[in-house]
């Protein structure tokens, strides 16, 4: 015959201790099955009594109060390097003096014909030492890691001075027709196209009214500046600086040189290699 086993040994261990620690007299404190706060509605309530604690409602800390900080600009030597300083103090000298050519000419200090030369002289070897720093700083950055952007803003919007200012000068000089009859000028002339929607959406209105996807698609078209500059002073048989400085440029951008470089300043920032993301680089 079985024997009745007690409803004890039926309950978990933690229910039979809160029994037996149980007085009546606690019976005036617990609230009435009625009450909104009666534990057997709450399975947290009913779990924190079986647990031997109480539950107490926790306050958030106030939050200090903060001051409004009117925002003020960083200094230009905290935003740029000396080097960055000074890439772009070389850049602004060539438009200044074509600026400075044009408006003596204005005023009839010097002809138009030294203007033209003046003009000329300025703005074709800088003009291509200004694009090549230009196609440059996007591996200076893959290698650093220091952001070039406004450095290759600031030196498209210079270089686009100089080859208005190039186009302007041949024109008057040979007229426009005549500018385009010799291979050099149409390879010149092409590159300066390709640079006007580039320069148009170089800023960051234009990012945001065309999209990132389709703004950094158009400023692919600084591949086919590049190219159209090679052409153009191989036709004319000066390889300077600026030449060698877009040859560089394109050699960094072969995916493995782009890889190693990476890699490297990845190595030197003791950093997991994360290939980056190519910006534009215009």
């Amino acid at each position: 015959m079985m024997t009745q086993q007690p409803p004890s040994a039926h309950r978990p261990r933690e229910v039979n201790t809160a029994l037996d620690n149980y007085s009546p007299g606690c019976m005036t404190n617990l609230p009435t099955p009625d009450s909104q706060s009666s534990p057997l509605g709450d399975p947290g309530a009913m779990t924190a009594v079986l647990d031997h604690t109480i539950p107490t409602q926790t306050t958030a800390a106030p939050r200090p109060e903060t001051r409004s900080v009117p925002w003020r600009r960083r200094p230009l030597w905290n935003r740029f390097t000396p080097l960055q300083i000074l890439v772009m103090t070389l850049a602004t000298i060539a438009p200044l003096v074509i600026g400075g050519a044009i408006g003596a000419a204005l005023l009839g200090v010097v002809s138009t014909e030294a203007m033209i030369q003046l003009a000329l002289a300025a703005g074709e070897n800088p003009g291509m030492i200004t694009f090549g720093a230009l196609f440059v700083a996007s591996p200076i950055q893959w290698l650093t890691g220091r952001s070039q952007v406004r450095v290759r803003k600031y030196l498209g919007i210079m270089f686009f001075l100089l080859a208005l200012s190039n186009i302007a000068m041949f024109a008057i000089e040979t007229g426009l027709v005549a500018a385009l009859s010799a291979p050099f000028l149409v390879a010149g002339t092409t590159a300066f196209a390709l640079a006007v929607p580039l320069f148009l959406t170089s800023s960051r209105r234009s990012q945001r009214a065309l999209g990132m996807k389709r703004w950094r698609l158009l400023h692919k078209l600084t591949y086919g500046v590049a190219a159209a500059l090679l052409i153009h002073v191989i036709l004319i048989g000066d390889i300077g600086p600026g030449a060698v400085l877009i040859a560089l440029g394109f050699i960094a951008r072969v995916p493995a040189v782009r890889r190693w470089l990476t890699a490297r300043a990845a190595r030197r920032r003791e950093l997991p290699f994360i290939p980056e993301t190519e910006l534009s680089p215009w």
